[in-house]
């Protein structure tokens, strides 16, 4: 009988043994899951970001000249507007921010902007610009994440 009674506390304790060490391995693999899911949203974010404030960084260097860079503010959005000629017309590339996407819309002077015709380049959420002794500020906002570039006005070709 003593025998008997032995090999089913053995049997429990293995039981038990087992799932102690199973609920381990799913906590760990949880665990894993959640630092991955966060790595994972951070560096989209930190993408989103540098590539969003690249662009535009971009687009502005193209076009230093003082007089060439505008902002203008269209129905509460802020808008870059970058003046350029080619072959003796005047167009202007409008970037900014309509229906969470960051927009560009290039267009001569002849035709009316419209902020709905703009190509969408990325999801963002607010940019806001300003001007101030030739020193451009571009506020970008994505996912709640906000970053400041700043751009001096004094070179380029008018």
């Amino acid at each position: 009988m003593k025998r008997n009674n032995q090999h089913s506390i053995d049997f429990v304790f293995v039981l038990l043994l087992f799932c102690l060490l199973s609920m381990c391995s799913l906590a760990v693999v949880y665990i894993g899951s959640q630092v991955y899911t966060a790595t994972v949203n951070t560096m989209e974010n930190h993408y989103s970001m540098t590539t969003a404030n690249d662009y535009i960084l971009e687009k502005t260097r193209q076009n230093l000249a003082y007089q060439q860079i505008e902002i203008q503010t269209i129905d509460d959005i802020d808008v870059l507007c970058l003046h350029e000629s080619y072959d003796q017309n005047q167009y202007t590339t409008y970037i900014y921010v309509y229906q969470g996407q960051l927009r560009e819309l290039l267009i001569s002077h002849d035709i009316t902007f419209q902020k709905e015709n703009g190509e969408a380049i990325m999801k963002a959420d607010k940019m806001s610009l300003n001007i101030k002794d030739q020193l451009l500020s571009i506020t970008l906002t994505i996912n709640d994440q906000s970053q400041t570039s700043y751009v001096a006005l004094w070179g380029g070709l008018s």
